[in-house]
C-alpha cells in the first residue's frame, strides 16, 4: 500500500476499513443528528460508509495529504460529506468553526503515527460538543506491525544503516490501558478530558490474496527503507517476511493472512 499514492491506497486499505467497520458496528450508537467529524480520513471510504448510517447528519473528513483529500472528494463524495485538508498533531490547522461542532469523532489507525498523543487528542476533544463521543483505533505496543521491523532492524545485518534512523510509529503503550472484568481505563485519555466507556485490546487477523499484495502493503509503511541502499532493499524485506513468519505475524503461503493487534477505545467528553 503506498502511503503516498491516494489510488493505491484506496485500492489497499480493506485492513483498515475492516476493521474501522467492525469496531464502528461494536461500539459506536447512531443518533438523530449525529455530526461526525472523521480524523485522518484517508481517501474517504469511511466517511461514505458513515455517511450512510441511519441517524448520522453530517460529516467532516479531514487528512495531511492533499493528495488524499482531493481523491476523497472526486470518489468518496455525498451530499452531507465535506473534505478538508488538517493534521490532528497540529491542533493549529483545526477549524475554529470545528471547535464544540461534532458529537462524535472517529479515528482508524491514525494516532500511531503520532508522538504527541496528548496534543491531538486534545484538540480531538475541542472538536466534540458537552458529552460528545470518540471512537478509535491504534496500534498497540504488542502488535507485530511494531516488534517485528524493530527487531530485524537491532540485528548488525541492518543496524549499521538503521542506527541513525528516527522513530516513526509511536503505538499505544500497553501500560497506559488497565482492564478488569468491572473497570477499563486509560491514563492518558482520561488526562485529556474523557471518561472511557469501552477498552480493549483487539487481535485482528487480515487475509491477503497474495504475497505481491501483502508486500505491496507493508513497504510503504517502512521509513527503514530509505536509510538501505537500494540495491540491499530487496533483501531487507525478505528478510523482514522471515521474521514475521518466524513471529507469526504472517501465516499461510498462497494468501497470507497477517495477525495484528491494536487498542481499541470508546471516550466521552467530560
Amino acid at each position: 500500500m503506498d502511503t503516498e499514492n491516494p489510488h493505491h491506497y484506496s485500492q489497499n486499505n480493506s485492513l483498515q476499513h475492516g476493521v474501522g467497520v467492525e469496531v464502528l458496528q461494536q461500539y459506536m450508537t447512531w443518533e438523530g443528528g449525529d455530526a461526525v467529524l472523521d480524523a485522518g480520513c484517508g481517501t474517504g471510504e469511511l466517511c461514505s460508509y458513515i455517511s450512510k448510517q441511519p441517524g448520522v447528519a453530517s460529516v467532516v473528513g479531514f487528512d495531511l495529504s492533499p493528495d488524499f483529500i482531493s481523491y476523497a472528494r472526486t470518489n468518496n463524495s455525498s451530499p452531507n460529506v465535506r473534505y478538508h485538508v488538517a493534521d490532528a498533531a497540529d491542533p493549529s490547522t483545526i477549524k475554529p468553526e470545528w471547535r464544540g461542532a461534532f458529537s462524535k469523532v472517529v479515528s482508524f489507525f491514525v494516532l500511531h503515527w503520532v508522538k504527541d498523543k496528548a496534543t491531538a487528542l486534545k484538540a480531538l476533544n475541542s472538536c466534540l460538543k458537552p458529552g460528545g463521543e470518540i471512537v478509535f483505533v491504534c496500534v498497540s505496543d504488542k502488535s507485530k506491525f511494531h516488534e517485528v521491523p524493530l527487531e530485524l532492524s537491532s540485528l548488525p545485518k541492518w543496524s549499521i544503516y538503521l542506527k541513525d534512523a528516527a522513530p516513526a510509529l509511536f503505538p499505544w503503550p500497553s501500560s497506559d490501558i488497565m482492564i478488569t472484568n468491572e473497570h477499563r481505563s486509560s491514563r492518558l485519555m482520561e488526562a485529556c478530558g474523557y471518561e472511557v466507556i469501552a477498552c480493549d485490546i483487539k487481535k485482528y487477523p487480515h487475509c491477503y490474496i497474495s504475497r505481491d499484495q501483502l508486500r505491496g502493503v507493508i513497504r510503504p509503511t517502512l521509513p527503514h527503507l530509505s536509510y538501505i541502499p537500494e540495491d540491499k532493499q530487496e533483501e531487507f524485506m525478505e528478510d523482514l517476511e522471515k521474521l514475521a513468519e518466524e513471529r507469526h505475524w504472517i501465516t499461510g503461503e498462497g494468501a497470507p493472512t497477517m495477525h495484528e493487534v491494536y487498542v481499541a477505545i470508546r471516550a466521552r467528553k467530560i
